[in-house]
């Protein structure tokens, strides 16, 4: 048998011994994997993004104008208070009033839900797939409340300002609604959604 380096017969030599890092030297971190190459937000996420938030300032306007002027269906928002009143040691009236919702306090209701929609929005443009479904399901029942909402305003008997512009507002919301919805699920944009989650 012939002899080989490396200290044995037949066994070639070893890897040459690690000299040790000076004191505060770490050695070299592997490799990171290669990253996937982020997916360009398509045009139609865009301007879905902008219908929807453009349909969510339109019911913001619609219903805000709608309770400020004292229409039909805003006067539908009623809420019920009632008062004891004693009347002798052993009679107590109780009133209740039914009166119109407030409009600071219908403000900021619009506010939060408007606010809330358009958050839900912003997600959906960011490429996050649960927000792009959230919204097609609440966006699908809130096109569904607001056609209720038109067909109140454009039936009610006596209409007014409040009424029309309600009307003219929420029409502009359903075509921006259906609009946002077709153009959020193309099939160009599954990818988007796919790569982002």
């Amino acid at each position: 048998m012939s002899e080989t380096q490396g200290g044995g017969e037949g066994f070639p030599p070893g890897p040459p011994p690690q000299q040790p890092l000076p004191y505060g030297q770490f050695p070299a971190a592997p490799p990171y994997p290669p990253q996937a190459a982020p997916v360009a937000r398509p045009e139609p996420v865009k301007r879905a993004a902008l219908a929807w938030w453009a349909a969510v300032t339109c019911w913001f306007l619609g219903s805000l104008l709608s309770q400020l002027l004292g229409g039909h269906v805003a006067g539908n928002l009623r809420f019920t208070s009632s008062r004891s009143v004693r009347v002798d040691d052993s009679t107590v009236l109780t009133q209740s009033t039914d009166n119109l919702l407030p409009t600071p306090v219908a403000v900021v209701a619009f506010v939060i839900f408007g606010g809330l929609w358009a958050l839900l929005v912003y997600a959906m443009y960011r490429g996050q797939g649960w927000a792009r479904v959230t919204l097609g399901v609440l966006g699908a029942l809130g096109i569904l409340n607001v056609l209720l909402q038109l067909l109140a305003a454009l039936t009610t008997p006596q209409q007014n300002t409040g009424d029309i512009l309600q009307v003219v507002f929420f029409l502009a919301v359903v075509v921006l609604s259906i609009s946002g919805f077709v153009l959020m699920f193309r099939r160009e944009n599954n990818l988007y959604f796919v790569k982002r989650r």
